[in-house]
């Protein structure tokens, strides 16, 4: 194996070396336009040179004249109708041979300033380099112009990021380029949300807002802010003390272009208190930045919020407002769109920074990952974004991404690109990824990595071979690249290589672990039954005690402080400070229990305290077969992609998404590092099963019961029909074990399909709403 993916690796350097005509720029200028320059075209100079420098070593002098010593020239400037899109940002790259009497000029020419900043982006991408060498395949050309006018990111430096706290001023411009140079416009802050205080951070926040405006303004990137309004209006106070909080800011920041107020999360205002109070906050931003409009999302609106909102816009047709932003919990793109006026854009809210929880989870994913990467993990998912941009760009003026922090690095680069061109392919980006952050000859081997990320999440982590040949490819890479200290994206994405390789062979491990236990639990003396329980647990405890792959782990350990080091990334609350269990803090969930070994622990425990030898047998026994269902009977976990064989299951994105309605997703809970003892089928679940579950080759002449774990009564229904509640069993911590009789007329043809009642639960949160967990379907006992 190893023999292989080295051939296959080296295979990908040699095609990545193979250029058809090489044109050599190492000795090459920069030639700008005389006069006066756009902001963006004046930067576009400098990030030539400088991303040039860091890489090769090379300094490209920049002039407004062309220089004869030079070997070559890299002409930036406006270009004429005839040469560049008649499209805003449009640019043009070609290559100009040389004459008898003149250089070869490699020409970039922009329909406006941040034209040429994107065509010099364009370049940056497709440069061949290495210390001390510099060139472009000569037949190179290119013609492009983004599809949608908005595109970017949002940032926050608040402590609730994990990791963006911990930036510079100089962190924060060089990201901000970076975006820019894979074709980014715009960056949105969030500069009041979030008052906890920051152990990292290097700046006040006040300081950094203004900075981060600063910054916008020097590449000519559009700066959002989002800007929730989180008391309850009307308030004359707080709706003033707010009010002169932001004409504060906005009086001092050099740059702003919109104003983003979520309907929700956080924010809980009906809309006809909240939109008078958006037209005052409009008028305060107005007196500092004229252009600037106040946009909403209608995330969390009830329906009679919804519908006084189009009301509104009808009758008063607002001019500040700017467009409606769909996000998390809005309504769906396409209803928006129909009911919204045409002269009011959507603006795309996406969530591409979490897993779970959240607006476009992981479809499927293995409750391993689930309960140990957790809801903000490095999360590179080129395949599911570029699904979710197809869906949905069309009726959108563009996105800024909704992030928290720099796991998503890779999906924002995804997003950038689709915004100039909708049907590229993803590893055409990842190649991009990989040539500009990692090198050019490893382009094809780390697109190939990148995307290999995406597949250790697909389908049951247990047989899911694809793992281990991912963690041989990212080392590979490594030992390409030699010391990677100083590249935080590189180091990041093998952090999760190796931190996929260490989970899955743990799961291994402590499956067959469990099983050995209950082996050893299953000969218990009748005289003496608690004496195998040190055995049992010695067995269960190794572990801890003999653990697997040691070296593997110290070196996710090491990564994540060298990633802490560099990029300020908290994969830790003791270690790294983070600000909570969900941002990010993979590193406390690195020995999380894959098994039920918490469970069966304080069990023992239990069955230790008891008086009766018959209850102490009887009990572990119940431990032992907790799983089976007897002859001809079936379990399932439902909400787990390997144990849930009649759950039907959309694990590629686009299909989820187009089928949401009516074939959902389990979803994962969080239940923190800490010891918990609960079955690990607890902590993933299915609070909708429209399709039913279907039990076939049952015997007809035998009673059966179906036994199941649910949150809140479970209105099961067998065969179309309320179902029997026969008793109530023990409940562990949310869940509560219930015990239904199967109708024998239900049994003739030997099939079952299990459906659920309808509940009314808008009036409870998500969390605490009605769902199950796993199912028996077995024989009656005697």
């Amino acid at each position: 194996m190893v023999r292989w993916c080295l051939c296959f690796f080296l295979f990908s350097i040699s095609i990545d070396q193979a250029l058809g005509q090489e044109l050599d720029l190492s000795r090459a200028a920069i030639v700008v336009r005389a006069g006066e320059r756009f902001p963006a075209e004046k930067a576009a100079a400098t990030i030539l040179s400088e991303e040039i420098a860091k890489r090769t070593g090379l300094t490209l002098p920049i002039s407004e004249s062309p220089t004869e010593s030079a070997g070559s020239l890299i002409r930036l400037g406006l270009g004429t109708k005839d040469k560049v899109p008649q499209t805003p940002e449009g640019f043009s790259i070609r290559v100009i041979p040389a004459q008898e009497t003149t250089q070869t000029i490699v020409e970039v020419l922009g329909t406006d300033g941040r034209g040429v900043m994107f065509g010099v982006g364009k370049l940056l991408r497709t440069l061949e380099w290495s210390k001390g060498r510099l060139s472009l395949d000569s037949r190179f050309s290119c013609v492009s112009a983004p599809d949608v006018p908005l595109r970017g990111h949002q940032i926050g430096y608040r402590a609730r990021a994990n990791s963006w706290d911990a930036w510079t001023v100089d962190q924060f411009d060089q990201h901000f380029r970076e975006s820019a140079i894979f074709g980014a416009n715009a960056i949105e802050n969030i500069p009041f949300e979030d008052n906890d205080p920051s152990p990292h951070m290097k700046l006040p926040r006040a300081e950094m807002n203004l900075k981060i405006a600063e910054i916008c303004a020097k590449y000519d990137l559009d700066h959002w802010v989002w800007v929730p309004v989180q008391f309850e209006v009307p308030n004359i106070a707080k709706e003033a003390a707010f009010l002169k909080l932001q004409d504060d800011f906005y009086k001092a920041c050099k740059r702003l272009d919109a104003v983003f107020v979520p309907g929700g999360d956080p924010g809980d205002n009906h809309a006809n208190n909240l939109l008078p109070f958006l037209e005052k906050m409009a008028k305060t931003v107005s007196n500092h930045h004229p252009k600037a409009k106040i946009w909403l999302s209608l995330q969390g609106f009830k329906k009679k919020d919804v519908e006084f909102f189009y009301a509104y816009v009808a009758d008063k047709k607002p001019t500040w407002l700017g467009g409606v932003v769909m996000g998390p919990s809005s309504p769906p793109l396409e209803e928006t769109r129909q009911r919204l006026p045409q002269n009011y854009p959507i603006r795309w809210y996406p969530d591409i920074t979490h897993n779970v929880r959240c607006q476009y989870p992981v479809p499927w994913w293995d409750p391993a990952y689930g309960m140990t990467l957790g809801r903000e993990a490095v999360n590179p998912r080129p395949a599911d974004m570029k699904a979710i941009y197809q869906y949905g760009y069309r009726h959108t003026k563009g996105f800024l991404t909704y992030s928290d922090g720099v796991h998503d690095d890779f999906n924002k680069s995804v997003w950038s690109q689709l915004g100039w061109e909708p049907n590229r392919p993803v590893r055409e980006i990842a190649k991009d990824y990989a040539r500009f952050y990692f090198r050019p000859d490893l382009a094809n081997a780390g697109a190939d990595a990148l995307l290999a990320l995406e597949t250790n999440w697909r389908g049951p982590l247990a047989t899911n071979g694809s793992v281990s040949s991912t963690i041989i490819l990212w080392e590979l890479l490594a030992s390409q690249l030699g010391d990677t200290s100083a590249n935080w994206r590189f180091e990041m994405h093998l952090m999760r290589a190796f931190y996929d390789a260490y989970t899955r062979q743990r799961l291994l491990n402590e499956t067959r672990l469990e099983q050995e236990a209950l082996a050893i639990l299953a000969k218990a003396d009748p005289d003496e039954p608690t004496r195998s329980f040190a055995l049992a647990r010695a067995k269960l405890k190794e572990a801890e005690s003999r653990p697997i792959l040691a070296e593997t782990r110290m070196k996710i350990v090491a990564l994540c402080d060298s990633l802490f080091k560099s990029v300020g990334l908290q994969t830790s609350m003791p270690r790294h400070q983070a600000s909570g269990y969900e941002r990010g803090a993979v590193l406390d969930y690195l020995d999380y229990p894959l098994n039920n070994r918490w469970f069966i622990e304080d069990q023992l425990n239990l069955i230790g305290k008891m008086s009766s030898k018959e209850e102490q047998l009887k009990t572990i026994q119940k431990i032992v077969n907790w799983e089976n269902s007897g002859p001809g009977g079936y379990y399932d976990v439902i909400g787990h992609v390997g144990r849930s064989p009649r759950m039907v299951k959309l694990q590629d994105m686009g299909d989820a998404i187009r089928n949401a309605n009516t074939l959902t997703g389990p979803t994962q809970r969080n239940l923190g590092p800490e010891r918990n003892p609960l079955r690990l089928a607890w902590h993933v679940y299915q609070d909708e099963i429209p399709t039913g579950l279907t039990y076939e080759a049952l015997d007809p002449a035998t009673p059966h019961i179906v036994r199941l774990f649910s949150q809140r009564e479970s209105p099961l229904m067998v065969d179309g029909k309320r179902a029997k509640l026969l008793k109530k069993g023990e409940t562990y911590g949310q869940v509560t074990l219930h015990e239904f009789e199967v109708p024998q007329e239900a049994l003739k043809d030997g099939k079952i399909t299990l459906t659920w009642e309808a509940m009314d639960e808008t009036h409870l949160n998500w969390r605490n709403r009605h769902y199950v967990t796993d199912i028996w379907v077995m024989r009656k006992p005697r």
